[in-house]
């Protein structure tokens, strides 16, 4: 098992893996037309502006797993004497390789790196499997509500 930090030549690789956790969660006829195209482009936008980053695991040379952080300063953070937050994005793991730590591996390294980035606050919002993994790490429900209209 290898951790490594995704570069933009890895990008292929974390757009596939963020494909197959929209098909499994069932969220993948909400995306828009291309958005494989899209989110590759955004991701190497966040990138270069070194405002995002994902790390990756492999086993004997395959991706089995991915997670990610980007640096976001909406309103009404960007106000705030540190105007941004780190939020976490697609952690995933292929079904076989699950309960080997690796989203834990994963989530200590992208913890990491939003500290080196100044980055006091961490959002996310957790799948109904992943809520323990994030309680135990030290995640809090923020209380934030959310209406789909």
């Amino acid at each position: 098992m290898e951790i490594r930090k995704a570069k933009i030549k890895d990008l292929d690789i974390v757009v596939e893996m963020k494909m197959a956790m929209f098909k499994e969660v069932g969220s993948i006829t909400l995306l828009q037309d291309n958005a494989e195209s899209k989110i590759y482009e955004k991701y190497k936008e966040l990138y270069t502006q070194e405002k995002g980053c994902h790390y990756l695991v492999y086993e004997n040379g395959k991706a089995v797993a991915c997670g990610g952080a980007v640096i976001k300063e909406d309103v009404p953070f960007c106000f705030f004497k540190t105007p941004m937050y780190g939020y976490v994005i697609d952690v995933y793991c292929v079904p076989e390789k699950r309960r080997n730590g690796y989203a834990s591996l994963i989530m200590k390294e992208l913890i990491e790196w939003l500290k080196d980035k100044s980055v006091h606050t961490v959002r996310l919002k957790p799948s109904a499997v992943g809520r323990q993994l994030y309680e135990k790490i030290g995640f809090s429900d923020s209380g934030e509500m959310e209406l789909w209209i």
